[in-house]
């Protein structure tokens, strides 16, 4: 038998990396504190995090049932048939994959911020704001960079990851203390962001988008069969992911609510609000520092979910729903599902960042799917036998989410765009697998 490439280390670097990414330090000035307010994003956060841990149960369950890459395919497959299995493995691959561009864009961001406006040549067009050359290929380096990391082998890129990611961690721990020591716990911003009123709406928007909060616990299932420990032992890293992810995201919004009010943010042209914090109290010193950890976030995002939108291509191709292109490997790896989706990544960003800011809707639709799929198939198979608490809550929880993104009548439902971007992969997965079954094994 081949040995196994990873361990415990790697598996949480790579989850939590996946989680901790461009959302974890825009968000906080962009959506959380702008639009939802400190304490209703508090409570939304922690209510998401509970919710989790219901679904990541659910998940513990299956995956030893399952110990098999794929992840929430191979459990769909095996409790509900192929076709609920394509379903959500190719909605799935759609929440994985938009994150890798959405990261990539947020490469010019970093350093722009940082050495202002020093990607800003030679500008190309407009689309909802300037496209500059320097800027695309920022974003271009990132993503082939990391594609070909990828193919050489999941133990180098795994390494790579888990120096970026307990930087990071370290960096954002680092200045959550240094600002609270600087200004106290009664800072006249930081208070004022607290006095913004309590919203039960406003918490559900960040309930509805916890899918795409947490995306990346659930990317550990996806290289099952190469990790060196244990399957029984997956659970207990996936909590702790989930748990210091969570920690993570309330830490840079009160780091943000520091430097910033909700007023602020609405009334003047602040570009990264957390960044803009740390400079206040910093410099330029720790504008750099923060940039070089936000950076390592955007390539841990990247590296991340290259892993496991490119071994869930793989699984379902190695299953004969997806045409054989995208099974064919290198040094073990799914070397062309990297290559497409490299190729497809590096099409969306030239798009420009202010165009693919829906992947955080199209990305919670498919996690959201993706829950509701593993714990009905985690019910199928406690049923009669177990406990079928956890698998019901689950459920629910699954179907609440997709609806409040999908039910046009809520607040919390997606744009024109983003139902778009859905309804276009969902013709593109029917045309392959049609293709598949009629006998084009290659594209």
């Amino acid at each position: 038998m081949k040995s196994k490439k990873i361990g415990k280390l790697d598996v949480i670097s790579i989850a939590l990396g996946s989680i901790i990414g461009t959302g974890a330090f825009l968000l906080p000035g962009d959506f959380f504190l702008k639009k939802i307010g400190l304490l209703n994003t508090i409570v939304g956060i922690l209510i998401g995090t509970s919710l989790i841990f219901i679904i990541e149960n659910n998940y513990n369950f299956l995956i030893k049932k399952f110990p098999k890459s794929g992840g929430e395919y191979i459990f769909v497959k095996n409790t509900l048939g192929k076709n609920h299995a394509f379903i959500c493995g190719w909605l799935l691959t759609l929440s994985y994959f938009t994150i890798i561009p959405l990261n990539a864009t947020a490469v010019p961001v970093v350093i722009n911020s940082i050495f202002p406006n020093i990607l800003k040549f030679n500008l190309l067009y407009n689309i909802q704001g300037n496209i500059y050359l320097g800027e695309i290929l920022a974003s271009f380096i990132s993503l082939l960079l990391f594609a070909y990391l990828n193919i050489k082998g999941i133990h180098f890129a795994a390494i790579i990851q888990k120096i970026m990611v307990f930087f990071l961690v370290g960096i954002i721990f680092f200045f959550s203390a240094a600002v609270i020591y600087i200004n106290s716990v009664s800072s006249p911003v930081l208070m004022e962001n607290f006095a913004v009123p309590f919203s039960i709406n406003n918490i559900l928007k960040i309930v509805s988008i916890t899918p795409f909060l947490f995306i990346g616990f659930d990317c550990i299932p996806q290289i099952m069969e190469e990790l060196n420990f244990h399957p029984k032992k997956v659970s207990v890293l996936a909590i702790f992911s989930v748990l210091i992810g969570g920690l993570l995201y309330i830490i840079l919004t009160i780091i943000t609510a520091y430097g910033v009010s909700m007023n602020t943010l609405n009334t003047e042209n602040i570009n990264w609000a957390t960044g803009y914090t740390i400079s206040l109290f910093f410099g330029r010193t720790g504008l750099i520092i923060l940039g070089l950890s936000f950076l390592i976030a955007i390539i841990a995002g990247i590296n991340g979910f290259y892993m496991s939108s490119s071994r869930l291509l793989l699984a379902m191709a190695e299953d004969q729903e997806l045409p054989s292109i995208f099974a064919l490997k290198k040094n073990n790896q799914p070397k062309n599902a990297l290559i497409i989706l490299c190729i497809f990544s590096c099409i969306i960003t030239l798009f420009g960042r202010n165009t693919v800011l829906w992947a955080l809707d199209v990305s919670s639709v498919g996690a959201a799917l993706a829950y509701l799929y593993t714990s009905i198939s985690a019910l199928i198979l406690k049923r009669n036998k177990q406990s079928i608490l956890l698998p019901i809550l689950g459920s629910i929880i699954g179907l609440l989410a997709l609806s409040l993104l999908i039910i046009p009548i809520f607040s919390t439902s997606l744009n024109l765009a983003s139902y778009l971007t859905i309804l276009i992969w969902i013709i593109l997965g029917i045309i392959l697998k049609h293709l598949k079954s009629k006998g084009f094994a290659y594209l």
